[in-house]
């Protein structure tokens, strides 16, 4: 629905030990009957639609999402009024949630792996709602990355930062980053060459968007530490 093509209606009393721990990190306290629901973006259907729109915004993946958000509770819920918690301050443990749900696994780039996106989805909207929604099955996702012999986004990192641990080198990561901006600065070569999900990748110009965002905010932590 309006490019959100992941959904996960979860138990919040249901959550195993450890998923348990980080939610009360968050101390989200929910009330009876209350749902937890994620939304999520499976390759570049929501881009498309924003673009469509002419709504390119600043912020413009948090405010779609907190549309939609809206949109759904009028219109299939009843008018059920949500407590959005992401986008937003909330320390949601989105990861957590979205490999609880079965949607995802770690991978070496250090962000999660879809077997079916690949590294092409993302964690839009976590919201609590009371509304008659059936819990979404959870599962554990096998990951893609335990069958790939070749590991080309291995090769494809030029500084070595990634390797077959389930994370990244971020001090070899973020320097090239900054030292190569109009390149890994605002796109990974090794997310790149990830062969999972390939027909789901994003457009070189959602790619750039992501990328320089997280740019800036790289760019803005260095100065921090530099002063």
């Amino acid at each position: 629905m309006q490019g959100f093509n992941l959904r996960a209606v979860l138990d919040v009393a249901a959550f195993p030990p450890e998923l348990a721990r980080v939610w009360g990190n968050a101390k989200v306290k929910t009330q009876p009957f209350e749902k937890l629901v994620l939304l999520g973006m499976g390759g570049p259907g929501l881009w498309e639609r924003i673009r469509q729109e002419n709504c390119l915004e600043t912020e413009l993946f948090d405010l779609a999402s907190q549309k939609a958000v809206l949109e759904v509770c009028r219109r299939f819920w009843g008018g059920a009024k949500p407590r959005l918690l992401y986008p937003g301050s909330t320390l949601v443990p989105l990861q957590k949630l979205g490999r609880w749900a079965g949607w995802g696994s770690p991978s070496p780039l250090g962000m999660d792996i879809s077997p079916v996106y690949g590294p092409w989805f993302a964690y839009r909207a976590v919201f609590l709602v009371d509304a008659p929604l059936q819990f979404t099955k959870t599962f554990t996702a096998n990951s893609p990355c335990d069958d790939c012999e070749s590991k080309p986004c291995i090769q494809a990192c030029p500084v070595g930062a990634v390797t077959r641990k389930q994370s990244i080198a971020m001090d070899l990561c973020l320097p090239q980053r900054l030292a190569d901006p109009g390149g890994c600065g605002v796109s990974c070569r090794s997310r790149l060459a990830c062969p999972v999900g390939e027909k789901w990748r994003y457009s070189k110009d959602q790619i750039r968007y992501h990328g320089s965002r997280s740019l800036v905010s790289l760019q803005q932590w260095a100065r921090s530490r530099a002063d």
